[in-house]
């Protein structure tokens, strides 16, 4: 038996002393009983803010663990819930009258945030089974989730048009403190937020050029992206060659009898940016790095989700990014790279000084998901996309941006519109107010997943 099964029991019963009126210190005694029936876990006292009604919470304890409800109503499951984090948090699958609408992860261990799962039913009596489905203990953590409530939440009017940006190697754009085409452009993507309905700003690498003793160049790259977090635009940076210590001052290798190793040396980008920065990380492959890991956020009355993954990513991160993908299947997936698609559009066969190729990457992740749409690179070229066909007969759209401008500072911006389920994408400079219109691209039938 596990030590979290003896502990559950405990704390059952402690949560039924509460229940029955014996006095506890700091824990609200409450008429309203739990509307929840739990198999597998406890009803016990509210740990989390704002305490429900009854005072108490419904734990699930491990993927055996699920709890049931009645639900009055019309509209979406909205589930409220804590979750206790253990190298990842919690997700929950909901089942309405015997079919399964979705699934969501958990995200905070103090707030009961409200968490819409799936799409809308009819008015009616529902039955609602929520279980835990990715349950995991360490000798250090466990990972379980509490349940404070489960209603119906009627869904606002969707706009079903919104736009994200991918910047492209931005190393030609932190040579020099008087050089304003980097902060010029996040400038720019904040100034036009409301006009594009900007929800989220990634990068395909390459942000800076190299690293000098005095960070220089990253503190050029900082203080740019200091406006979308003042102006709560999430955003993420897959890190390119030139962001890790394999690359020396002038763009040569550091030292190259140990390239390999150094790619993997990102301490300093990891000093300048992290996941709070980013605004809307839920998870990484190492703990304290950005150099693999995912965000969501819900725009367009879907669920998305952005991966950066390390350049020519190892085994052992592409197997993360499996799971991952595989544990939100309601999600659209945004793969962001800095090295997959060649200069004339072609997957790359090379892993250069890395691990794995991108073909290893497309054939072990990226073809393998429905829910994987997006993929985005730099490194060489200028600009292109292509569009691959999964193994489950899905659509895949990558793009490549590169561009290594000297004189302006390109942006790719994606408009998508769920309702039509069609994609344009165009590229522009604002620093010149130039436009590439040789790369705009308007594409339908994407197949997303709701």
């Amino acid at each position: 038996m596990r030590i979290k099964r003896l502990r559950s029991a405990m704390i059952a019963v402690v949560a039924g002393m509460a229940m029955a009126g014996v006095g506890l210190a700091g824990v609200a005694s409450a008429d309203t009983p739990s509307q929840f029936t739990v198999t597998g876990g406890a009803i016990r006292p509210a740990t989390g803010t704002p305490v429900p009604a009854s005072g108490t919470q419904a734990s699930l304890w491990g993927n055996s663990s699920y709890a049931t409800t009645t639900i009055d109503g019309s509209g979406r499951v909205a589930v409220g819930a804590i979750g206790d984090n253990c190298e990842g948090w919690p997700t929950i699958r909901v089942t309405v009258d015997g079919k399964v609408v979705g699934t969501s992860t958990i995200v905070s261990a103090t707030s009961y945030g409200t968490y819409p799962v799936g799409t809308a039913v009819g008015a009616g009596r529902h039955n609602v089974k929520i279980e835990l489905i990715n349950d995991f203990q360490s000798a250090a953590c466990d990972r379980n989730v509490h349940l404070a409530y489960a209603r119906m939440e009627t869904p606002a009017t969707v706009d079903t048009k919104f736009s994200f940006a991918v910047m492209p190697d931005t190393q030609q754009e932190v040579l020099n403190a008087g050089d304003t085409r980097f902060r010029n452009r996040t400038d720019w993507l904040v100034s036009n937020k409301s006009a594009l309905d900007l929800r989220f700003v990634t990068h395909s690498g390459d942000v800076v050029n190299w690293d000098t003793p005095d960070h220089s160049q990253y503190a050029i790259a900082q203080n740019a992206m200091r406006a979308l977090e003042t102006a709560k635009v999430p955003y993420s940076l897959a890190i390119g060659n030139h962001d890790t210590q394999a690359t020396g001052v002038g763009g040569s290798a550091r030292d190259p009898a140990h390239t390999r190793e150094l790619v993997r040396d990102t301490t300093v980008f990891n000093r300048y940016f992290t996941a709070a920065q980013y605004g809307a990380v839920k998870g990484q492959f190492e703990a304290g790095k950005v150099d693999n890991s995912f965000s969501t956020y819900e725009a367009g009355g879907v669920q998305w989700l952005v991966m950066t993954l390390e350049l020519w990513p190892r085994t052992e991160v592409v197997n993360w990014a499996k799971n991952v993908v595989a544990a939100n299947p309601h999600h659209n997936v945004i793969v962001v790279t800095h090295d997959y698609l060649d200069g004339n559009g072609n997957i790359e066969q090379s892993s250069e000084y890395g691990a794995n190729s991108a073909q290893y990457l497309f054939d072990n992740l990226i073809k393998q998901y429905t829910n994987i749409k997006f993929v985005f690179s730099g490194h060489v070229g200028i600009a292109g996309n292509r569009v691959d066909t999964g193994v489950h007969g899905n659509k895949i759209y990558s793009f490549l941006q590169t561009f290594h401008s000297n004189s302006t500072n390109p942006v790719r911006l994606v408009e998508i519109d769920t309702k039509a389920d069609s994609l344009r994408t165009w590229v522009y400079g604002p620093y010149n107010n130039q436009s590439f219109t040789e790369y705009d691209r308007s594409l339908a039938g994407l197949g997303l997943v709701r």
